[in-house]
Formats: C-alpha cells, structure tokens, sequence
C-alpha cells in the first residue's frame, strides 16, 4: 500500500500509512491493547501478549500522521511455513466506514508478500459481515468454518461462535496453483 492522504468531514487532512513495529517498547504494547479494546467486545491482549506478539509476529500500525489509528498482527503458521495468519486488525472508532480497513489489510498483504510469504489466512465470525466484506475486498475467500466455544458450562457458556476461516492468495513464484484449502 502506497500512503496516500485523506480529508475527514472536519477538513482536516491526514497522511494515511502503514508501518512495521521494528522495536518493543511500553507504548507499543499499550497502543496494542488500547485498539484491541476499541475494536473487540472480548480483550485479546494482556500486556505479556501483546509483548510475546511483538517479538516473535509481525505487528503492523495504520498511521494518520502520527496517530495511530490501526493495528495489526500476524504470526507464521506452523503448518504452512509459507504462510502468515492475521491474528487482530482494528482500526479506532471515528476512523472506520472510510475504507481504511481494506487499505490498510492491503498494505500489510503487501508487507508480508515482500518477505516471501505465499498466503495469508484469519478466523472471522461468520456474523460479522462488516469485516467479511473487508477481507473479501482485498482477495480472502472463505476455504473452511470453525466452532469455537467461549465460556464454560458452570459459568453459563456462551453458545457456539461460527468462526469463517478465510485465505488469500499473496504470490505464487513458481507458477504453480496454490491451495488456498
């Protein structure tokens, strides 16, 4: 994703871009939880997370000038080596409805392409159409689906989420089809 600049409703104009997290610092790792909060109705961080995530993923941030408005975060798949998996995207509320989750998804698939990876992959809730659509709109397709079960049954367990698994194709060197199943 090149940046490229957007004007909000106030006029204002902003330098929009994506950049890789190159160093582990408090503020990163607070940035990390802060978007997951905003953007997820459950925490997927703790401070010991949003760390590991840094030193052993790739974590990627959706700038607006200086601002981070966006996070992302991605691990290699164990077994796809050639494969990435898009743990967490958000983008802070004021800054969605703009089509900055496509671009930005888009940058880091560019990202992840530059470094040789093949394909990229996510769980998505298959409610969530929102994001379906962002992800279908940058070239993921659904290849399976997945139950998973939240809570626990003495607790009043929650009922069983439809998770949609979704991949995209990054690059194929060879030219050899890629099995995105």
């Amino acid at each position: 994703m090149e940046s490229f600049r957007i004007v909000r409703e106030s006029g204002r104009e902003f330098h929009i871009g994506v950049d890789e997290v190159q160093a582990i610092s408090p503020e990163v790792v607070q940035t990390l939880i802060d978007v997951d909060l905003q953007t997820f109705a459950e925490s997927t961080f703790s401070h010991y997370t949003a760390a590991a995530f840094l030193m052993g993923g790739r974590v990627y941030l959706l700038r607006a000038n200086d601002k981070v408005i966006g996070t992302c975060v991605c691990l290699r798949s164990w077994e796809r080596p050639q494969e990435a998996m898009i743990l967490s995207m958000g983008i802070r509320p004021g800054w969605r409805g703009q089509g900055l989750g496509q671009r930005f998804v888009a940058g880091v698939m560019d990202r992840l392409r530059a470094k040789g990876l093949r394909t990229v992959s996510l769980l998505v809730g298959r409610e969530n159409r929102r994001a379906v659509k962002v992800y279908e709109d940058v070239g993921f397709r659904v290849v399976d689906e997945a139950t998973v079960r939240h809570g626990l049954a003495a607790f009043g367990a929650a009922p069983d989420e439809a998770l949609l698994v979704m991949r995209a194709r990054l690059h194929d060197e060879e030219g050899a089809v890629i099995d995105l199943v």
